[in-house]
């Protein structure tokens, strides 16, 4: 497969707008493929090849739902786009490490450290390890997924043991400062990538209201002695009073 497609899986998961029939549908499908080891017998495509595998997020049935029963639609809820988004990065194998689903602007996946090579190649295109790691040999990549529901964002933060580097999969927003002083608002189209040094100041936000933001996220830890770790964040300001 060639590198860029599973970031481009990524910019097509469906998560903007969902119903309760839509839901309801995608659990049953979940479930039987889990009982039947992957095999979904919804998907009329699979007959074609027997034996393969099928992993996905199932988007057949809801162009369905969308089309005929529009008076239903509504924002997916977070537990259903974070499943949806786990579902994803269990389908590209890889291997989550740290989750977090209960943070109250959404919620992150952490992955094993030993497919960081790997995860640069599919979604950062472009990117060597030796630039992924600021130059130094030293350095130890985490990557992870960082999903923003509508209307919310992160926290204005820092960081002392750890750079960072985002490729944004869907629109979203940021800001990004060397000072505490915020800045004004940058507004990211999807593939849009951001490097931020250790110590600057930034902040990640949904687009809008309407829609979530999810972004691949590279740590570069730039102590090796003490890597960064969810501790390693200074808030500077926060929506939540944490």
């Amino acid at each position: 497969m060639p590198q860029d497609k599973h970031a481009d899986k990524f910019e097509a998961l469906d998560i903007s707008h969902t119903t309760p029939l839509r839901t309801a549908v995608w659990y049953v499908r979940r479930g039987l493929r889990d009982l039947l080891k992957g095999r979904d017998v919804m998907n009329v495509e699979q007959g074609k090849e027997r034996g393969i595998k099928v992993r996905h997020v199932y988007r057949r049935i809801d162009d369905f739902m969308v089309a005929f029963f529009p008076q239903l639609a509504k924002t997916t809820s977070k537990s259903v786009a974070l499943k949806r988004l786990r579902d994803m990065i269990g389908e590209l194998g890889y291997e989550i490490v740290d989750a977090d689903e209960n943070k109250p602007w959404g919620g992150f996946y952490r992955l094993d450290n030993a497919q960081a090579g790997r995860f640069i190649n599919e979604f950062f295109p472009g990117l060597s390890l030796k630039d992924a790691r600021l130059g130094k040999g030293d350095v130890e990549l985490s990557p992870k997924f960082l999903l923003v529901s509508p209307g919310q964002r992160l926290s204005w933060q820092l960081h002392h043991r750890r750079a960072e580097r985002w490729r944004f999969l869907t629109k979203g927003a940021y800001y990004k400062s060397a000072t505490d002083d915020q800045g004004q608002r940058i507004e990211a189209e999807a593939g849009t990538v951001v490097q931020f040094a250790t110590g600057e100041r930034h902040r990640l936000c949904a687009f809008d209201d309407e829609c979530y933001t999810l972004v691949a996220e590279i740590w570069q830890h730039t102590d090796p002695v003490q890597p960064s770790d969810e501790s390693d964040i200074i808030r500077l300001s926060d929506d939540y009073q944490r």
